[in-house]
């Protein structure tokens, strides 16, 4: 990729970073092709079907920021036994993309309801705060 994504993340990866953060899944992928063991969370929200099943194939962390992704995700891993790594974007303000953060509980219940997507990072204090 353009700035030498692949050189500088087996840099960072070998100097003690185990989590890295791409823009999108070209990235993502390339990152996998390359031999990158590290944790990768893909920023951007996944798209089709085809995305997801590299995404989940590759075991790259996903942003969901809609319900509609969160109903793809449950149907395209109610019949299998693996889980799925997860960042939820949270719309702040901007009206860009994520879930808004004036439903904090409505979130959580959710993703309450979705036993195969395992959160990353704490939803919970999330909602126990704004909720």
């Amino acid at each position: 990729m353009g700035l030498g994504l692949v050189e500088y993340s087996k840099f960072l990866v070998n100097n003690g970073i185990d989590f890295l953060a791409v823009a999108n899944i070209e990235e993502a992928l390339s990152l996998r092709e390359a031999g990158i063991k590290a944790e990768i969370l893909m920023l951007t929200p996944f798209c089709n079907e085809k995305e997801l099943t590299k995404l989940i194939e590759n075991q790259i962390t996903l942003t969901i920021s809609s319900i509609e992704q969160m109903e793809l995700l449950e149907e395209m891993t109610k019949n299998n036994d693996f889980e799925i790594k997860a960042h939820v974007k949270i719309d702040t303000g901007f009206g860009r993309y994520g879930f808004l953060y004036k439903n904090p509980s409505e979130i959580l219940h959710l993703f309450q309801m979705c036993d195969k997507i395992q959160i990353k990072r704490n939803l919970y204090a999330f909602c126990k705060t704004y909720g």
